[in-house]
C-alpha cells in the first residue's frame, strides 16, 4: 500500500471524479445568488442602523463601521468568484470564495445590532 505525498499539489482522482462536488458553473450561480442575497442584507443592515440611531441615546452602535466595511468586502469576494475565469482562480479556491462571500455578508447585520449602549 503507498500513502499520498503530502506535498504534491496534483489532486486526488476519487476527489476529481466526485459526483457531489459542485461544478464551476454552479459555484458561479451560488456567487450570484450571494450577491442578490446581499442586496437584502444591506437593506437589513439599514433598517438596524436607522433603529439604533432614532431609538435610545441617538446613536447607532459600534460596530457601524466594520458592518459596512465586512458588506463591501463581501460584494468584492462575490464579484471576483463571479467573474474571474478559471485560469486566474482553482474550483477550490472559487468555492472557498463563496464562503467567505456568504460569511461576511450576514456578519455585517450581526455586527450592526451589536449595541453596547
Amino acid at each position: 500500500m503507498t500513502t499520498p505525498d503530502p506535498k504534491s499539489t496534483v489532486a486526488p482522482a476519487a476527489a476529481a471524479n466526485d459526483p457531489f462536488a459542485p461544478s464551476t458553473a454552479a459555484v458561479r450561480v451560488f456567487a450570484g445568488i450571494g450577491l442578490l442575497l446581499l442586496a437584502v442584507a444591506y437593506g437589513a443592515l439599514l433598517i438596524i442602523v436607522l433603529n439604533q440611531a432614532y431609538s435610545g441615546d441617538g446613536a447607532s452602535g459600534p460596530l457601524v463601521g466594520a458592518a459596512q466595511w465586512s458588506m463591501g468586502l463581501s460584494a468584492v469576494v462575490g464579484l471576483l468568484a463571479l467573474c474571474l475565469p478559471n485560469a486566474v482562480v482553482s474550483h477550490a479556491v472559487r468555492r472557498w470564495a463563496v464562503w467567505l462571500q456568504y460569511a461576511l455578508g450576514f456578519a455585517g447585520p450581526a455586527l450592526a445590532a451589536i449595541d453596547f449602549a
